[in-house]
């Protein structure tokens, strides 16, 4: 068994249909503890010591968070930016994270079409995940596939049902050690 912390960052979770389905998903499940930051931290003032030792005692780390102009909200980046620290985090004696998983969940307004060459954002979603990989592998931490939901202020029921059960199985087996 494994302990996931999810990080879900959305600056206003009522209006977002989508990643607060998502994250409902993950309610109940064993060895999940959600934060929602922006809940936690709404003046942008973050604990980074209490976030550090509530990392430390979790296995895995999981964000949700809606694609903001083609990266994380600002208070996640805050949030990335302070807890994990240099030589915390990563730098010489930075091995607090080592081995510890990062799974990404994004939802993006776009449809799918709308990341490649012949789409308005020009590249493919995968483009824009070198910065979320590259903080895991400098913070020696195993990388996974992201989950992405597109065209997320336009989807259907059923479909955002399915994502959403999707995600929380992707988190469920995380814990249960079988990602």
């Amino acid at each position: 068994m494994k302990k996931v912390l999810c990080l879900f960052a959305h600056p206003n979770t009522q209006r977002s249909r989508a990643n607060r389905r998502i994250i409902e998903s993950l309610q109940g499940l064993p060895n999940v503890t959600v934060r929602a930051i922006y809940d936690l931290y709404p003046e942008f003032y973050i604990d980074v010591k209490k976030e550090q030792e509530i990392l430390l005692s979790h296995d895995a780390l999981f964000l949700q968070h809606p694609f903001y102009w083609y990266s994380m909200p600002p208070l996640l980046k805050l949030w990335m930016d302070t807890v994990l620290e240099y030589d915390w985090a990563y730098g010489p004696k930075g091995d607090k994270l080592k081995g510890k998983d990062f799974l990404l969940s994004l939802t993006a307004g776009g449809p799918l079409d709308s990341y490649g060459a012949d789409g308005y954002n020009r590249f493919p979603m995968e483009a824009f995940f070198p910065p979320y990989e590259q903080t895991a592998r400098l913070c020696g931490m195993k990388w996974h596939k992201p989950s992405v939901l597109h065209h997320s202020t336009k989807v259907d029921d059923e479909k955002l049902l399915r994502h959403a059960e999707l995600v929380r199985d992707r988190v469920s087996a995380l814990a249960m050690g079988r990602h």
